[in-house]
């Protein structure tokens, strides 16, 4: 998951990554595998039953709504011409979208393998790490605009978003190669979610065995 402060500034500032970033992908790798294995191998209890079924469509809404939104960051981070920090539109919604979306895609994507406990642990999971990158983020964004930062702070949320307006009519610079890659990444959204369904699919015709069972 790309990171919010991909922008280069205007300002001078100390732009190294801080511990907790340059861990942020290892552990998002190792967390990962983890959600594959859980995902292949614990059985969710009550599948295709009404409200099993009413969730997994709510899963798929929130695939696709975390994968728009993802695009839509990159498109105003990725292509600013003058690399300014970014406070208008959908950054002004909250000052992290690109992590939010990517919330989203990942509570759509364990909520449509209809697995309550599976998507409470991983979103837990989540929101603990990209609490603490998002801090690191911050403090070196503070370093970098001293003086446009603590105002976007005080008047726009980190993670949650205060409202989905986005009232924003300027043109767009958009760098095509940052965008193509946010693209790829988008598609892991997709595949993940067709994955899922093969899963239960094997599952269904006993070619998958199970190795636990949760809510």
């Amino acid at each position: 998951m790309n990171s919010e402060t991909d922008v280069k500034p205007q300002r001078k500032g100390n732009t190294k990554k801080g511990k907790i970033e340059r861990l942020r992908k290892p552990i998002s790798f190792l967390a990962a595998a983890t959600l594959i294995f859980l995902l292949v191998f614990v059985e969710p209890r009550g599948a295709h039953t009404l409200p099993k079924e009413l969730l997994k469509l709510a899963g798929f809404f929130l695939v696709f709504t975390g994968a728009l939104g993802r695009i839509l960051c990159t498109l105003y981070i990725g292509g600013r011409k003058n690399r300014e920090l970014c406070q208008s539109s959908i950054y002004g919604m909250c000052r992290n979208p690109l992590y939010f979306f990517s919330f989203l895609g990942l509570t759509g994507i364990c909520l449509s393998s209809q697995n309550l406990t599976l998507t409470l642990l991983a979103c837990t999971l989540f929101l603990i790490l990209y609490r603490a990158v998002i801090r690191s983020e911050e403090r070196k964004l503070l370093g970098i605009f001293p003086d446009d930062f603590p105002n976007y702070e005080r008047n726009v949320p980190r993670f949650w978003p205060r409202n989905f307006a986005i009232k924003d009519t300027q043109i767009l610079q958009v760098n095509t190669k940052i965008f193509m890659s946010s693209l790829s990444e988008v598609l892991w959204f997709l595949a993940a979610l067709i994955a899922v369904e093969g899963i239960g699919m094997l599952r269904s015709h006993g070619m998958i065995p199970t190795v636990l069972s949760w809510y």
